[in-house]
């Protein structure tokens, strides 16, 4: 039998979480730790051997595991509005409480921010400083609104700046072949992923299974064994037998629902198939150019939230059109407008559901049924 990616999987996970149970005991890690935001250089991190650790992802494990609720209570009770994005309030909760499925993270030697996907991450970071009394640095990227020459060196400059910070805080010097060499991971990463991405569109593929397993391309992608796992996945996917064409192709737009046992609203879907996804691409970063700051450049200041609408916009009719969906679902998410603002104009019926991607009492199922049995008589 041929070897299964579930394996490397396991292995990936538990090299991810090692010093969780190990702070939980009273042992310090023995690499400086840094907490991230999702769309961090982790090259420039990994490269230097410091830890990194996602809170949202971890949050997003908290609702998976059903435990998110008493947790977004307690960051009411700290004032923290359930307005704001419940990535942070699942997580304040945690941390506050010292509950989650794993404990909680070993503390921040720093904490890392950036704006290429949201600005309520910098305020977020800022809370998190506070409590740790740790520094905090925000990587600014200007996006498609600033000419290209300036803003290239505007952010090569504050990746070496970044470099010197983390390696006066490692103690290890930077040396740019082994960032190289990080860079090309991701890029085997992406291309992998890509792969096991193909496979929704025509195979009978529970999103389920990329909803979850898109973690390592967050959390890993500069990791060798990443793209390994992708390939194997993708190996596995293609043999599996064809989708059922006489569903309606429906892609999902925005996050899965984390706290969901499939991730995405089954019992809503008869007679759809979910064939796309917009979540499963965001990070499929494109590391193009000449030089290493020149890949890092592209790949961090051209991340999908960090575009124009008419560039969002036009991406996402892209992918909805290579999928082959007859409709969507737009997922009206309570704790991130920027997702759902970029999904106008995709050119195909679409319900918008009101949801949230870690908040299951924000969910209404009935009214959600309602508005899917409208999408049937609209398409039929």
């Amino acid at each position: 039998m041929p070897d299964s990616y579930l394996v490397h999987v396991a292995g990936a996970m538990r090299s991810y979480y090692k010093d969780f149970s190990k702070y939980a005991k009273g042992r310090e890690p023995s690499q400086k730790v840094a907490w991230v935001t999702s769309f961090t250089p982790i090259e420039i991190l990994d490269a230097l051997d410091i830890e990194y650790i996602y809170p949202e992802s971890y949050s997003a494990v908290i609702a998976a595991s059903g435990l998110e609720q008493p947790l977004l209570e307690e960051s009411t009770r700290q004032h923290l509005s359930c307005d704001c994005c419940s990535y942070s309030c699942c997580f304040e909760g945690c941390v506050e409480t010292g509950k989650g499925p794993r404990g909680v993270p070993p503390k921040p030697d720093v904490l890392i921010a950036t704006n290429n996907q949201c600005n309520t991450l910098p305020g977020w970071w800022n809370i998190l400083a506070k409590r740790y009394n740790v520094p905090l640095i925000v990587l600014d990227y200007p996006g498609e609104f600033t000419e290209d020459p300036i803003a290239r060196a505007y952010v090569e400059k504050q990746h070496k700046d970044f470099v010197t910070k983390m390696e006066e805080l490692s103690g290890n010097k930077l040396d740019e072949n082994e960032l190289a060499k990080r860079v090309e991971n991701s890029i085997n990463s992406v291309f992998a992923w890509k792969r096991v991405c193909a496979c929704l569109k025509d195979k009978e593929v529970p999103p389920t299974l990329l909803f979850d397993n898109i973690n390592f391309l967050i959390t890993a992608r500069c990791k060798e064994e990443t793209s390994l796992i992708y390939n194997l996945m993708a190996d596995e996917m293609e043999t599996y037998p064809e989708c059922d064409k006489s569903l309606t192709p429906l892609f999902w737009i925005g996050y899965p629902l984390w706290y969901h046992k499939d991730r995405y609203l089954t019992e809503v879907m008869d007679g759809f198939r979910v064939c796309g996804s917009n979540y499963i691409t965001w990070w499929n970063l494109d590391y193009e150019g000449d030089s290493v700051w020149d890949k890092l450049f592209t790949a961090y200041n051209n991340t999908f939230l960090n575009l124009s609408q008419k560039t969002k916009t036009d991406r996402l009719s892209a992918l909805v059109k290579a999928s082959g969906a007859k409709a969507a679902v737009t997922c009206r998410n309570k704790s991130c407008k920027c997702d759902y603002v970029s999904a106008k104009n995709v050119g195909i019926p679409q319900a918008e559901l009101e949801v949230d991607m870690i908040d299951r009492e924000y969910l209404d199922v009935e009214r959600a049924n309602k508005l899917m049995s409208i999408l049937k008589e609209t398409i039929s």
